[in-house]
């Protein structure tokens, strides 16, 4: 794999994991693709529901990422419009969070 082409993944990943971040509490804080936003108290709920009861740990992040992931996939299917132009560089900056 080319230098560019791993770095490109990288940077995929890494807007990928900031869709769900945590703040100085251990709440979780969502930065969904602009199209999604409308359902993101969707993907709240559900968060809270997976979450409830339980203390913040490294895992439950990676979970409550991967998870999300999932949702975004799902949400973006059911919109008509594929994953890759949610998170399109144009579509999205994971450094806004809402």
């Amino acid at each position: 794999m080319s230098t560019a082409k791993r770095k490109a993944n990288s940077e995929s990943e890494c807007r990928f994991l900031q869709i769900v971040t945590t703040s100085e509490s251990g709440a979780f804080v969502l930065a969904l693709p602009p199209r999604l936003k409308g359902d993101q108290s969707e993907l709240e709920v559900m968060l809270g529901k997976v979450f409830s009861g339980r203390r913040f740990s490294p895992d439950n992040l990676a979970l409550a990422q991967q998870l999300s992931l999932n949702w975004c996939e799902s949400k973006a299917r059911s919109h008509g419009i594929s994953f890759e132009e949610c998170f399109g560089q144009e579509n999205y900056s994971a450094s806004s969070p809402s």
